[in-house]
């Protein structure tokens, strides 16, 4: 298990310009390299065109975003200038959306078309059931307006009934025919408006006897529908283009490269990609290698900064990483603490905590939720440390005697209950300062430390085993000396005696500071044996009232209603207190957080991927901004 995080290295690489978007994908796709621009100029005007060719391939490509072609399973192969492959897919994306756009204008035109088919061929069938015909109806005159109106009737209605001069009906639509005076036109418009009706105009084509109209009628209707199934077909081969797709693969590779490397783009055959690594120079080689991509790699020394470290990503520390950091990062020089969590955690959340039943219910509904919330982790262990500690006490659900109790109740000797955390809290601060020993010698700052900080450590640790063995304030007390020795020695530069007499008061408040702190932060230890006295009384209370209420069903009532509560209300008391011991007692003693965690640049989204795998070899006319 080690303490010490991992330092990375600052790596350099020159790659062909022609494929500089894919060797960044490739060093992305490893895991290991968060890139990063240190001294690299900037080819403004390319990254200007780049930015151009992208935003509008995104703009166009969002209306048209239910027509494109999905990508498919193989990362985008680029190869080429960056500026010319963005260019070349906006055009391809450009004559792509005039062929869909022109396939869903004629639909619409051929949908409407069909529908006003359908409507004549309801309306002469009604017609001829009430014995009219159609060019007879809606013949000219010389004194009279005629009019043929399809009003729709919602499924299961009843016929209008408006008392007009003519009224036919059909199977979803109303005609309604009237003749009257040209005067009466507006009458004939507001109760179409008032009505939702549709005027039927009489086409040039449909002419002549009832079996003509019919024939004329279901030829139209034939070729509309075969003239829609064409454009449907059309739209169909857009959005199976498979050149489409890739061009879609490959602008949102060159998206992702323009917002993580663009800065990588220059002028000359090569371009530069620099940043941090957590994996040896031969693993980027090699994955650049097996891409077919040749590239000149070198580990140059890093430029100055803070150094990214790589810190513990076990499966079993990784729940309590957010605890480390509410703290920040540790920087290369500071222990990362998240393994040590992964134990000191759940023994002070089971210890408060210790019932068998709330435990196995943290922990399985931990389990449940870990996969959409993977933050909720760290509750299966805290959860088992509490079934652990409730089988020493023999508690499930607040219930004693469904399993033997190894040790006391909690409510039987709350004296070593007490006890217990303070004596673990010792341990755990005597822990944090000797892992600040450890730093101040990765520092090489170790003979500094033993001689004061490692001085009080030795008289806080004295001063505790003498209150079991008087022998051991004698070492306290040479301790003590030791502490304001080296204080004096480093507050007085001269080292002449009235310089220690004119600093030995500030000495003197700094070990009795010292010491003062200490004691605080191992009395606040005492709240874990209080909650845990707190959890025992609850559940205590809980049992009471459901065996007050006299009867099963209130038993029962109770007993869930009461281990709810507790399950709840504990349970977050219980994080905060564990949190808060662990920040402000544990960590306070050696974690500065002023490091830099390493992130790697994620990879293209898997949206970014294309049909072939390979660049489509379509030539376009160049589009410049």
């Amino acid at each position: 298990m080690p303490l010490r995080p991992a330092q990375t290295r600052w790596f350099e690489t020159y790659l062909p310009r022609s494929r500089t978007v894919d060797g960044v994908r490739v060093l992305a796709a490893t895991g290991a390299v968060a890139l990063e621009t240190h001294g690299t100029p900037l080819a403004a005007s390319d990254a200007t065109r780049l930015r151009f060719f992208v935003d509008r391939f995104r703009q166009q490509a969002r209306a048209h975003a239910r027509d494109l072609p999905p990508t498919g399973a193989q990362a985008t192969a680029l190869e080429g200038d960056p500026v010319h492959l963005a260019n070349r897919a906006l055009h391809r994306l450009r004559l792509w959306c005039d062929g869909v756009d022109q396939a869903r204008a004629r639909l619409a035109q051929l949908d409407a078309e069909i529908h006003y088919l359908h409507l004549l061929d309801e309306c002469l069938t009604a017609l001829a059931e009430e014995g009219l015909d159609l060019e007879r109806a809606l013949g000219r005159t010389r004194f009279l307006c005629k009019c043929l109106f399809a009003c729709p009737r919602p499924e299961g209605a009843p016929p209008l009934d408006l008392g007009v001069e003519t009224l036919a009906r059909g199977r979803r639509w109303d005609f309604l025919y009237v003749a009257s005076l040209p005067e009466q036109r507006h009458l004939i418009r507001r109760l179409a408006v008032d009505r939702g009706c549709e005027q039927i105009a009489l086409p040039a084509w449909l002419a002549g006897p009832p079996d003509a109209q019919r024939q004329a009628l279901d030829t139209r209707l034939a070729d509309a529908r075969r003239q829609r199934a064409h454009y449907r077909s059309v739209l169909r081969t857009h959005r199976q283009d498979a050149g489409m797709a890739q061009a879609r693969a490959d602008m949102e590779t060159l998206g992702w490269y323009l917002d993580h490397a663009a800065d990588t783009l220059g002028t000359g055959p090569l371009n530069r990609v620099s940043g941090w690594t957590s994996a040896p120079p031969a693993q980027l080689r090699q994955a650049l290698a097996a891409s077919g991509i040749q590239a000149i790699l070198r580990s140059p020394p890093p430029p100055a900064g803070t150094v990214p470290v790589t810190v513990s990503a076990n499966w079993w520390s990784a729940p309590f990483r957010p605890l480390v950091e509410l703290m920040g990062a540790p920087g290369h020089q500071e222990v990362d603490p998240s393994a040590l969590l992964a134990l000191v955690v759940p023994l002070l959340f089971g210890y408060m905590f210790p019932d068998v039943g709330h435990g196995l219910v943290l922990a399985l509904l931990a389990l449940a939720m870990a996969r959409r919330w993977p933050q909720v982790r760290f509750l299966i262990p805290c959860g088992l440390a509490a079934m652990g500690f409730g089988l020493l006490t023999g508690e499930v659900f607040g219930l004693h005697g469904i399993l033997p109790a190894l040790a006391a109740s909690p409510l039987d000797a709350p004296l070593a209950v007490l006890a217990m955390p303070l004596a673990f809290g010792a341990l755990l601060l005597l822990l944090g300062m000797g892992l600040a020993g450890i730093q101040a010698r990765w520092r090489g700052e170790g003979r500094r430390w033993l001689w004061k900080d490692g001085a009080l450590a030795l008289l806080y640790a004295a001063l505790l085993a003498g209150l079991f063995y008087p022998p051991a304030l004698l070492v306290a007390a040479l301790a003590g000396l030791q502490f304001l020795g080296a204080s004096l020695h480093q507050a007085a530069p001269g080292h002449t005696r009235s310089q220690y007499l004119a600093h030995l008061p500030a000495a003197l408040g700094e070990l009795a500071l010292g010491l003062f702190e200490l004691a605080l932060n191992t009395l606040s230890f005492l709240r874990v044996g209080a909650f845990a006295l707190g959890h025992a009384a609850l559940s205590h209370a809980v049992v009471t009232l459901a065996e007050g209420t006299g009867c099963v069903w209130g038993w029962w009532t109770v007993m869930v209603l009461g281990n709810l509560f507790a399950l709840t209300l504990e349970g977050l008391l219980v994080f905060v207190q564990t949190t808060r011991l662990v920040l402000f007692e544990f960590f306070i003693r050696f974690l500065r957080g002023e490091g830099r965690a390493f992130v790697p640049t994620g990879p293209p989204p898997p949206s970014g991927r294309n049909v072939s795998g390979r660049q489509s070899r379509h030539s376009h006319p160049a589009h410049k901004p």
